[in-house]
């Protein structure tokens, strides 16, 4: 199980760290770490590039979410191998996944904020509470036009779905305890994350869906 792990994590890590805001960024004329925020997420992206843009940095970091997921369950969830063993793998080869979009070793290290990859990694791990969490999601960005809101009460959301799964006897539905402390993990992260626009919530300065980056 060791081994398996190791290999999950490292694939987990290289494929999260594939900098995809970057790429696409450049693609549209734009260096994304010099604008806005300075990440490399689909926020920034869209504020940088446009929502054509942000629309392919988002898909792309959904799946390097949830491709390091679905791998390792299929490579580690064999006859021999089935339950508690291949479910933790597979949650730490998504929060590896996370890790390495926010901290990239193709990108000096300088990444997003986790946000569409945790996104992609509950799609793979719980996906009905992904589902009822993105309706939250989605609902506060339009009433908001905070996507930094969104971010934050969706990840809070995400954690209390999936335990609430776990403890009334559907753990299956979310990857068991496995899964939970993922999210909850990565859900942390987040929140952590956006200490800069929780305070800038808190003053009234923080930008909405549709400014454009500086």
């Amino acid at each position: 199980m060791i081994a398996n792990a190791l290999v999950a994590v490292m694939i987990g890590y290289l494929l999260g760290s594939i900098p995809s805001g970057i790429v696409v960024g450049r693609a549209f004329g734009v260096d994304v770490r010099a604008m806005g925020s300075g990440k490399t997420g689909a926020t920034n992206v869209l504020r940088s590039a446009g929502w054509k843009a942000g629309l392919m940095v988002a898909l792309a970091d959904v799946l390097k979410g949830a491709v390091p997921v679905l791998l390792a369950e299929f490579l580690y969830a064999t006859p021999h191998q089935v339950g508690a063993a291949s479910s933790w793998i597979a949650a730490m080869s998504g929060l590896a996944a996370i890790v390495g979009h926010n901290y990239p070793i193709f990108a000096e290290f300088r990444g997003g904020r986790g946000v569409a990859a945790t996104g992609g990694m509950a799609l793979a791990l719980a996906l009905p509470a992904a589902l009822i969490t993105s309706i939250f999601f989605v609902a506060i960005i339009a009433v908001t036009r905070y996507v930094s809101l969104g971010s934050i009460v969706g990840s809070v959301l995400l954690c209390c779905v999936a335990a609430l799964f776990q403890t009334t006897g559907h753990g299956a539905l979310v990857n068991g305890w496995a899964g939970v402390l993922a999210l909850a993990i990565a859900s942390a992260s987040i929140i952590l994350s956006h200490r800069d626009n929780i305070e800038r919530l808190r003053q009234g300065t923080e930008r909405k869906l549709g400014e454009r980056a500086q």
